[in-house]
């Protein structure tokens, strides 16, 4: 998500459905709280950069 890659991309580099991606970011996205992508990606550079 944060290299900005697409679901389909994604799926096809973990080898598993789009779906199965799109649901796992929706939990993600749940537990953490936040409403979009864009807010979610913010989070993530936050923890990645310390």
């Amino acid at each position: 998500m944060v290299k900005g890659i697409l679901d389909k991309q994604a799926a096809a580099e973990l080898g598993v459905a789009e779906m199965t991606v799109k649901v796992h970011r929706h939990n993600i996205m749940q537990k953490m709280k936040v409403r979009s992508l864009p807010d979610l990606v913010r989070m993530m550079e936050k923890v990645n950069t310390g």
